[in-house]
């Protein structure tokens, strides 16, 4: 395996494997039951998710359980989908569900946090968009839980589209310096959800892009990241489908 990023694929799956008593073998992770590897192909320039059966006899044949194009353009942050994609299909092949997280239906995120997580992203863009409380606390009491990608590529991005289309240079101001805050101080998760969130309602739409740029002028590292995603969003379609960006 020469892809150089094949160790951030695993890094993102290091928790699930551990939490479900996968250790390292030669070559695969194993526990009890199930062996699992992840191969690139490459010649096809492809990641592959590979599981099989162990019985007293060994481990069994490899099935392919999932597949994600990877060739030599993609970043890093592309090797890190990767990996969470593996995960999510990995617990789908397993039969593992996600214990729900019940939340009351009152409850709001807080901006009040010593991380700057994507639960500070969500309150200060619910404060922007007050109007989306009820939604917020409807989504989570359908859901059980709170996705932010789902909710903020649904509910918050048509209001953003909104906010940028409008033009006012005070609240399109006010909604850049949120997204400038997260982007400088937030954690990964956080980072990658202000990027998301902004090339879904950018989109190809080049007088949305200068409402947000020009409004960006103290962060040009922020609509970099920015323009980078749109332009990868318009060539991958997986990730045209993950942040509902029309290409």
């Amino acid at each position: 395996m020469e892809n150089i990023y094949f160790d951030v694929v695993i890094s993102e799956m290091s928790s699930f494997l551990e939490q479900n008593g996968f250790k390292e073998k030669e070559g695969y992770f194993a526990n009890d039951t199930k062996a699992l590897k992840v191969e690139y192909d490459e010649e096809r320039f492809i990641y592959k998710l590979l599981i099989a059966d162990i019985t007293e006899a060994g481990v069994g044949e490899y099935a392919l359980v999932s597949s994600y194009l990877f060739d030599e353009g993609q970043t890093k942050k592309d090797a890190a989908c990767v990996g969470i994609d593996f995960v999510d299909e990995a617990k789908k092949a397993l039969g593992i569900k996600e214990a729900k997280k019940r939340i009351s239906v009152s409850e709001l995120p807080s901006a009040n946090s010593n991380t700057v997580n994507t639960d500070v992203l969500t309150a200060k863009l619910l404060a922007n968009y007050p109007d989306l409380k009820d939604t917020y606390k409807d989504y989570v009491n359908q859901k059980g839980k709170y996705l932010p990608l789902d909710f903020g590529t649904t509910y918050f991005v048509p209001e953003i589209r909104k906010t940028l289309d409008e033009n006012n240079k005070k609240a399109v101001k006010k909604l850049m310096d949120v997204f400038a805050d997260v982007f400088v101080a937030g954690d990964r998760a956080s980072v990658n959800l202000v990027i998301a969130l902004l090339a879904s309602a950018i989109g190809k739409n080049a007088d949305r892009f200068k409402a947000a740029a020009d409004r960006l002028e103290d962060c040009t590292l922020l609509i970099d990241a920015v323009n980078q995603e749109i332009m990868l969003a318009t060539k991958d379609r997986k990730l045209q489908k993950a942040i509902k960006f029309e290409a």
